[in-house]
């Protein structure tokens, strides 16, 4: 049997009273999981001062490749009813809950959450079918074959190139409507490959995992004059910091947003990522 520490971290509000995080796509846990299973809990057993206590796993079916225990026990942040600390982050696991757990590696150690991911008890449900397509094609995933925008599992990224100094060379006009929200396609290296406008760019999406394969760039009707100064200055902002898995570190495509504007009082370009 392998024990290992759960180490459950809470997303609170300001106020402390909000559980707060992001929906993981759940092929990018699956990615960045040790584990992923589906398993009855078949012991929970409290710690003398009632702050954690261990749950064990019966495993009865590993989606992911690798090692494969029959058993994993875990140790888990008590409820709020016995820590004193309440929160709406607070979640609880129970003796004879069979649930999916999506297992990941933090600070060394292994640890899964029934908040803020796709771990879930399916005692009288099946999982639904998306993300059972996803569990059993999981192994096949190539993180570096989709196109990203703002998953929250990367790095920020900002330009290399001087924007500030590109826009000083923007044409001076009295332009209509001097706004443009702009989609920048940067390849893996850091480098530009295309701009369009947000409302011309049409992704295409996996079936399976919900990601961006490929897109297309179709024209909903003629530029204006101050979208073609726009995307003909972003055109000029070739290189950006690479954008990679923050775990892993493998670098992958994305598509950073970009909104330009012209003051017309102070006869100034700007923009804003």
């Amino acid at each position: 049997m392998k024990k290992i520490v759960l180490l459950f971290i809470l997303f609170i509000s300001f106020k402390g009273l909000c559980c707060s995080c992001d929906s993981v796509n759940p092929i990018i846990e699956f990615y960045q999981s040790k584990y992923v299973f589906e398993g009855t809990i078949i012991s929970k057993e409290y710690a003398k001062d009632s702050l954690t206590y261990n749950v064990i796993f019966d495993i009865t079916k590993h989606y992911k490749n690798g090692d494969n225990p029959k058993n994993i026990e875990f140790t888990v942040t008590a409820e709020g009813e016995y820590t004193g600390k309440y929160s709406s982050c607070d979640w609880r696991a129970a003796k004879d809950e069979k649930w999916l757990v999506y297992a990941r590696e933090y600070n060394n150690k292994i640890v899964f959450s029934g908040m803020c991911s796709n771990s879930k008890v399916i005692n009288e449900r099946k999982i639904i079918a998306y993300e059972q397509e996803k569990l059993d094609n999981g192994n096949s995933f190539r993180l570096q074959n989709y196109i990203y925008n703002n998953e929250n599992c990367f790095n920020g990224t900002q330009a290399i190139t001087n924007i500030e100094k590109i826009l000083k060379n923007g044409k001076i006009k009295d332009y209509e409507k001097p706004y443009a929200w702009l989609y920048l396609y940067i390849n893996k290296n850091g480098k530009l490959k295309s701009v369009t406008l947000h409302n011309n760019y049409f992704p295409k999406t996996d079936t399976i995992f919900n990601l961006t394969s490929q897109f297309n760039i179709k024209l909903r009707k003629p530029l204006s004059l101050f979208e073609k100064e726009a995307i003909k200055l972003a055109k000029k902002i070739k290189k950006w910091e690479i954008k990679k898995h923050k775990k892993t570190n493998v670098p992958v495509s994305y598509i950073k947003h970009l909104s330009i504007a012209f003051d017309p009082i102070k006869k100034e370009w700007k923009y804003e990522l």
